[in-house]
């Protein structure tokens, strides 16, 4: 039995490690050369499919979800494609071994009702989803004539429900340090998703056109016009993240991130997820150990994201801001709590409407007396 790989190795794939001195990723070849992949996780993956030895025959699926590893899922976001890989893992335990061509629909019912057993339902579905992207490439790739998974039925999911207060946003942010309370400021006011944050520079700013910004997953392009809400989160951001230098020589910089952690800001690299989590959850865990807020009040970031869509006045309102490219997925998952509506008051008949009723009425009476 070989050694248990380091926690920071679990989730990649064969071969590949992570150097935490150098903050790199390798392939670890046969003869124990090391070939360097890259820094970031994309083009880690990008650089390990290129060098690994994998068949492109299509055999099985096994060779399927290899092909779309290398080909497919490095062109998504960095999040999309970390989680495609540890996806992987379970279809190619399941399904490796088999020819593509035998795949039936049947197949998808059992996987996702003996992933539901082992406790992990909605894991099933998003690993069922790869599985039925996989097979459409295959269907384009000329590997199969139609994919077998039409109308398939999945798991049964609650959207996530919580709808995050004024109040607790306040009590959590009091244990946030400023340059977190600004990220707070900023989600809810534009509602954009962790990625997109992230991402935030100065040249996403201007002080006549206000924020533009280009999202990730859906490729929209949307503009949050200029006001001064916007303009005094983004003017405390570079006072942080825009200048290098001591107090007394500070010189600003052409380009910066809005959010940089301390080690990354002379390196001008946006905040890490992993950097942002880390400080979400100790401001968190400090809320509530003090006992301002309980376990059932607390909130993830991306429930800020639901909160800017109910916290808008309409359906059509959330839909602009959080640029879907569906209104139902507004509605469905992050339109939270009530929405308002207007009541109907008692109508009072017009002139016309009450010659009429009274007519009916008197035809009414004569056909009784006859």
């Amino acid at each position: 039995m070989g050694r248990k790989r380091s926690p920071e190795n679990e989730n990649l794939p064969r071969g590949m490690i992570f150097n935490k001195k150098a903050q790199t990723y390798y392939l670890r070849g046969k003869d124990q050369k090391d070939i360097r992949l890259g820094k970031s996780i994309n083009e880690a993956f990008r650089n390990y499919y290129a060098y690994a030895e994998i068949n492109f025959e299509c055999r099985t699926i096994s060779d399927l979800i290899d092909r779309y590893l290398k080909e497919i899922s490095p062109t998504k976001a960095e999040t999309t494609h970390k989680s495609n890989v540890r996806a992987a893992k379970h279809l190619t335990k399941r399904f490796g071994h088999m020819n593509p061509l035998m795949l039936r629909a049947r197949h998808a019912y059992q996987y996702l009702d003996l992933r539901a057993r082992e406790g992990a339902p909605i894991r099933a579905n998003r690993e069922f989803a790869l599985l039925s992207c996989i097979m459409t490439h295959a269907v384009r790739w000329g590997i199969i004539d139609s994919t077998p998974f039409h109308g398939i039925i999945r798991n049964p999911e609650k959207p996530r429900d919580k709808l995050v207060t004024n109040e607790e946003v306040a009590i959590f942010c009091k244990y946030c340090p400023r340059w977190l309370q600004l990220y707070v400021e900023l989600k809810l006011a534009t509602g954009l998703r962790q990625t997109d944050m992230l991402k935030l520079s100065s040249k996403d700013w201007n002080d006549n056109h206000g924020l533009r910004v280009q999202t990730s997953k859906t490729k929209n392009r949307m503009q949050f016009a200029y006001c001064e809400h916007l303009a005094l989160i983004i003017a405390e951001l570079k006072e942080i993240n825009g200048y290098r230098g001591k107090e007394k020589s500070k010189a600003p910089l052409i380009h910066w991130y809005f959010f940089a952690s301390h080690a990354n800001a002379r390196l001008e690299k946006p905040l890490t997820p992993d950097g942002l989590r880390t400080a979400w959850n100790k401001a968190m865990l400090e809320a509530i150990s003090n006992g301002e807020l309980d376990k059932a009040q607390r909130f993830q970031e991306r429930d800020l994201r639901a909160k800017a869509a109910s916290d808008c006045k309409n359906i059509n309102q959330a839909f602009e801001l959080l640029g879907h490219s569906n209104i139902s997925t507004t509605k469905r998952i992050y339109r939270r709590g009530y929405s308002e509506v207007d009541s109907l008051a008692p109508q009072t008949e017009t002139k016309a409407e009450v010659k009429i009723n009274n007519g009916i009425k008197a035809k009414t009476k004569r056909k009784t007396k006859h």
